[in-house]
């Protein structure tokens, strides 16, 4: 039976058998498909995503509110801070983020990301997309039967 089939989760080992232990060893982010298969359907361009990438990058627990600079997200996707700020911007108007201000004594440091708006409309896509694709085998299903839909008005 495969990990797959029994519900186990994925190992360390298994992303180095994938990748080699030099890659995995420096750390690896888990990108649920739904996110890049739908990117378009929550607006977002290639720098939104890249940019919700790497506060995944940073999200390291459930409840997790990764904090990375606007510095270093301008430095990882190679774009000036204030294009990062108006795409953040952008990503909160949508509700897919929301920053949280962190003080300190010495005065405002880097925001937080909750990502949870994200996580709600990719859980409603997903709901979506697992009831197509239900109907989609039920429908393969009944096709492989042989069913036929009865004519309206033929009796």
């Amino acid at each position: 039976m495969t990990k797959k089939e029994t519900g186990a989760k994925p190992s360390k080992n298994d992303i180095k058998q994938r990748w080699g232990s030099t890659i995995a060893n420096l750390g690896w982010t888990a990108i649920p498909n739904i996110l890049l298969e739908r990117q378009q359907a929550l607006g977002l361009n290639s720098l939104d995503l890249n940019i919700v990438m790497i506060l995944l990058k940073h999200a390291w627990k459930a409840d997790d509110k990764p904090f990375p600079t606007k510095r270093v997200i301008s430095e990882l996707v190679g774009r000036d801070p204030s294009t990062v700020r108006k795409a953040i911007q952008r990503l909160e108007e949508k509700g897919l983020i929301k920053r949280v201000t962190q003080m300190r004594k010495y005065g405002q440091t880097a925001n937080q990301y909750d990502l949870s708006g994200l996580k709600e409309k990719l859980q409603e896509l997903a709901e979506t997309e697992k009831k197509e694709r239900d109907r989609r085998q039920d429908s393969d299903a009944r096709n492989r039967r042989g069913y036929v839909k009865p004519q309206p008005g033929a009796d």
